[in-house]
């Protein structure tokens, strides 16, 4: 696997893994189970090694790879290969922020909480230099910070990829933390796509989200969902006619097959219409009750 670690210049080498402390800007929130990884390494060995510097107290500190070395150590290892490199603390911190992104090792909340201590707490770029660094847009990693500032319900949601990134992103807009939390209850239930949330969060704008509130809009979402099935029947229906015609071709000689066909052809272009009208009913109710509360 490509790594950062390639374009570090540093030397290889056997470390006594007792003398190797873990990174102070540990990028994961939580190390997770290590017995996959464990035993991934007990099989076919360390295929990469961890990259360390040396610290103030003659030992060696991670920079990138405490998953690793926490794998090692449970496997009762007492060397681990160590790509030694001489980096101070900015350029250790994007180090360890490049080499996680590369190797897609963090969460859209772990890497929005590392941009942040990047560019907030620690001051050492702005989110320009930190896009450029990463070969990130800066709508990119600020996007990532803004989900740090969701609502921790909503952070753990995103964390444990319950809603989607592009979901906890359409809540921006929204200035008022509860109504965010409130209204991503209705998002779960409905399974809203991105699409119909950006539409809601429209109609409901700085609206304080409440029980009342949801409810209406819970019977709008539901005239939504009915109009997506509409659609599906119809594509689905549509697709059907197109195979049956690419059939109907190869039976011209043969009229009775051929009539009996194109019967079914026209009953599908019935259905069709049908389902068109029916779509539009349920279309104009929708827009009556989207007038209604607005």
């Amino acid at each position: 696997m490509y790594s950062y670690s390639t374009q570090l210049s540093g030397s290889l080498e056997d470390i006594d893994i007792v003398d190797v402390a873990p990174s102070k800007h540990e990028l994961r929130v939580s190390l997770f189970d290590l017995t996959e990884l464990a035993e991934s390494i007990e099989k076919v060995g360390l295929l990469q090694p961890i990259i360390v510097r040396t610290n103030k107290s003659n030992g060696f500190e991670v920079v990138a790879g405490n998953r690793r070395l926490n794998a090692c150590r449970k496997l009762g290892w007492r060397k681990i290969a160590c790509h030694l490199v001489e980096l101070d603390d900015r350029q250790a911190f994007e180090a360890s922020i490049i080499e996680n992104v590369q190797r897609n090792t963090l969460n859209p909340i772990e890497e929005g909480m590392a941009y942040s201590k990047y560019v907030k707490e620690l001051g050492w770029g702005g989110v320009s230099d930190l896009a450029r660094k990463l070969s990130k847009s800066a709508s990119y990693i600020s996007k990532r910070i803004k989900l740090t500032e969701l609502p921790s319900d909503i952070i753990d949601l995103i964390s444990k990829s319950e809603i989607k990134v592009s979901t906890g992103e359409e809540l921006f807009q929204m200035r008022n933390k509860g109504s965010q939390s409130n209204l991503i209850e209705l998002i779960q239930e409905r399974q809203l796509s991105s699409r119909a949330v950006r539409r809601l969060v429209k109609k409901i704008g700085n609206k304080k989200v409440d029980e009342d509130l949801l409810h209406r809009y819970s019977e709008l979402g539901e005239y939504e969902k009915i109009q997506r099935i509409f659609d599906k029947l119809i594509i689905s229906i549509r697709i059907l006619i197109k195979k049956l015609v690419a059939i109907i071709e190869t039976v011209e000689d043969k009229w009775i097959l051929y009539d009996t066909l194109m019967q079914h052809k026209h009953l599908l272009h019935e259905q069709i219409d049908l389902l068109i009208k029916e779509r539009r009913k349920y279309t104009k109710n929708s827009h009556v009750l989207n007038k209604s509360y607005s």
